[in-house]
């Protein structure tokens, strides 16, 4: 018995296996992968950059909001609200659209393009574009907020076909 355990060898291991494509087809679909990452990463840049307008209006808005809270900067604050959105717009649609649009035409075109503001926010901002600063002042902080709230709507998710 002591002469058949010598006889026995282990066993070999099989040789490790290779992680390398085996066949050509693998590398062009590692190829196509790489190529539609790329593809998709430069789309959802592109997309970023487009709305840049938008996140930085959103920031000029925060900024305006923060003003409503005092009586004494809420006429100043309402009063930036109109402009912020008009060059808002300018920057998606082109000028010749936008930038004669003036009273019941910009509130059209605003409804149009989200139609988030109503007759009462479209009054509100009309007041807030040419109204005197006394007449601003009775605005209320309930009727500012509802205002910027139909602001951040529109400007956030206004859609402008070219």
């Amino acid at each position: 018995m002591n002469g058949t355990l010598q006889s026995l060898r282990e066993l070999p291991l099989p040789a490790p296996v290779s992680y390398a494509p085996q066949t050509v087809g693998w590398v062009f679909v590692a190829l196509l992968l790489i190529v539609a990452a790329l593809v998709i990463a430069w789309f959802a840049w592109r997309r970023h950059e487009k709305s840049r307008y938008r996140r930085e209006a959103l920031i000029e808005l925060a900024r305006i909001e923060a003003k409503l809270d005092d009586a004494a900067t809420r006429a100043s604050a309402l009063a930036e609200i109109a402009p912020l959105i008009k060059r808002t717009a300018l920057a998606a649609a082109p000028r010749e659209r936008v930038a004669a649009l003036s009273g019941s035409a910009w509130l059209a075109y605003l409804k149009q393009t989200h139609g988030s503001f109503d007759d009462e926010s479209g009054a509100l901002l009309y007041k807030a574009s040419y109204a005197p600063r006394e007449q601003l002042a009775v605005i209320t902080l309930q009727q500012a907020r509802g205002l910027v709230e139909a602001a951040r709507d529109w400007i956030g998710h206004h859609h402008v076909e070219v």
